[in-house]
């Protein structure tokens, strides 16, 4: 039998025993964290940064070297001041599968969805730890459609060793694309959403209905590619490109135009994977309604005229994601955090909201 433990809500405590945490993310450029505050305007950010680690200390989700990811956990405890870490597992290292059960006790549906891992996971029940959602609505002739969560228990033993070494208990794991999700739908929506992540490698596209992730898939290309056409382009360094990247292409310039042009194949790319993902989630029978509109997030979501090209182009509404639609009103508080800065925190924040 798979270990019973949800690793979403792995250790949480009772609300009047909450301790202040910090939400984490490993990424092979570094370590994201956020922790945040309840205030009468809302959860806001708090103390947040990226802890740099050494190259090819994490790759493909793996941790590789152990030891700097340890110091850069110390180091994040040294600064929030907060013994308790969210925890977000990478999306290479998490699956989703949505199945149709019947009505049952919480006990009985775990012993099904046990059985149930096997079926659609490349992991021995015992190798794994699951979690699952109902979603909200899905209820009809007396079923429930319910959206299962797993990692591999080495993984979630893993980040527990790791952070214990560092002097943190962890309180919840979650995988970042409901972390991602959680960040830019309004909790309250019911609607069908695709959420466009582009990450640093490749674009995770993920089917959320209600507000909970049934489904995902990956573009093997992501931020770095265009990076690499800018560098190639303007003749510069990768690092240079970065820049180039922000000054001409997040903010409304003169140059947006003959640039964006150029990265047209590749955006035009990316606008054919969304098609077909779109296409066959309309298709599916286990999903009530079609796909309502496009949530784009990432740095790279914030290129000029890129949500307009898609949405013109897929006939369907595309915005650019609010990272702080759940924690507090734009209208009535602004934090020192820019736009693009906050597009690197949609992980975390996702967590944080836990």
């Amino acid at each position: 039998m798979s270990q019973q433990v949800p690793y979403s809500k792995l250790f949480t405590p009772p609300r009047f025993l909450e301790m202040a945490s910090v939400s984490v993310e490993i990424k092979p450029r570094g370590i994201t964290f956020l922790s945040t505050k309840n205030t009468e305007r809302g959860l806001l950010p708090d103390v947040y940064g990226v802890i740099p680690l050494p190259e090819n200390a994490v790759a493909f989700g793996e941790i590789i070297k152990k030891e700097p990811v340890i110091k850069a956990l110390v180091e994040i405890k040294k600064r929030t001041k907060v013994d308790f870490v969210r925890y977000s597992i990478p999306e290479e290292k998490s699956y989703i599968f949505m199945v149709n059960l019947p009505l049952l006790k919480p006990k009985e549906m775990r012993d099904i969805l046990d059985f149930k891992i096997e079926e659609n996971v490349s992991l021995s029940a015992k190798e794994a730890v699951f979690d699952y959602d109902i979603v909200p609505g899905s209820t009809y002739k007396s079923n429930l459609d319910v959206v299962v969560s797993v990692v591999p228990l080495d993984i979630v033993e893993e980040m527990q060793s790791l952070c214990l070494q560092a002097g943190l208990t962890p309180i919840s794991f979650s995988s970042e694309s409901s972390n991602v999700a959680r960040s830019v739908i309004k909790s309250s929506n019911e609607q069908v959403i695709i959420v466009v992540y582009i990450r640093e490698a490749n674009i995770i596209l993920s089917l959320v209905v209600h507000g909970v992730v049934c489904q995902t898939s990956s573009v093997n290309f992501g931020s770095s590619t265009f990076t690499d056409l800018l560098a190639k382009y303007f003749k510069v360094s990768l690092a240079e490109a970065e820049e180039i990247k922000k000054e001409k292409l997040y903010t409304d310039n003169p140059d947006n135009m003959e640039v964006f042009s150029y990265l047209i194949n590749t955006i035009s790319a990316i606008k054919d994977e969304l098609f077909k993902f779109i296409s066959y989630c309309n298709e599916r029978e286990d999903v009530t309604g079609q796909v309502d509109r496009v949530i784009l997030c990432g740095q790279d979501a914030l290129m000029m005229g890129f949500d307009k090209y898609l949405s013109l182009n897929l006939d369907i509404r595309v915005d650019v994601a609010n990272v702080w639609v759940n924690n507090f009103d734009l209208d009535k508080y602004v934090p020192d955090i820019n736009h693009v800065a906050s597009q690197n925190l949609l992980t975390v924040n996702g967590l944080s909201l836990l």
